[in-house]
């Protein structure tokens, strides 16, 4: 999802390069490589450049969405909207989190196809949770029902039962919300 309004970062962040890509393009790119059926891709239209860089071969459907003022919860809803009818599980991605790897998508893949007794698997950094995560399809009204600046993070925290939680055994790929946190990033590049 890379339909926020960059408020905190004062300029568009999903553009912002990294090694030679936009953040967005991290992150589609390690979807693509994944072994996930579908990979939708919601925007925020007001963006300049934005519809042509979340344009790359393999994308099934890139939502605009209109309504990224009302927060999270609409690119949310409209990322559920437009998936095809037989999904089993939705895997949400942020485009501000470019370190995420096509590695952290297949574990959560593999621990929902050999499980399949969770409804959600989110994804742990030595202990720190975080994205990516899985929601079976059977907590997609839910999602539906969230409102404001908002994902499943609730949804995570009231279904604690029905939480399987995935080892990655890497630091947390951290959020690009601010400058400082850009520059965090470029300084890994280089060392």
């Amino acid at each position: 999802m890379g339909a926020g309004k960059s408020e905190r970062m004062g300029t568009p962040k999903m553009m912002l390069r990294y090694q030679e890509k936009t953040l967005i393009r991290h992150v589609i790119d390690a979807a693509l490589d994944s072994d996930v059926d579908d990979v939708v891709v919601v925007i925020n239209p007001e963006v300049e450049g934005l519809l042509a860089e979340a344009t790359v071969a393999g994308v099934n459907k890139i939502f605009l969405n209109n309504h990224s003022n009302k927060g999270l919860s609409s690119s949310v809803k409209s990322g559920l909207y437009v998936l095809p009818a037989e999904v089993e599980a939705a895997i949400f991605l942020l485009g501000d989190q470019p370190l995420i790897s096509t590695r952290e998508i297949n574990l959560l893949l593999e621990e929902f196809h050999a499980d399949h007794e969770h409804f959600i698997y989110q994804s742990s950094y030595i202990g720190k949770r975080g994205h990516p995560v899985l929601f079976h399809r059977r907590m997609f009204n839910r999602l539906l029902e969230i409102k404001g600046d908002k994902g499943g993070r609730d949804l995570v925290k009231k279904y604690t039962d029905q939480v399987k939680i995935i080892e990655m055994g890497k630091n947390y790929p951290f959020d690009i919300d601010t400058i400082a946190d850009y520059k965090k990033l470029l300084r890994k590049e280089v060392s």
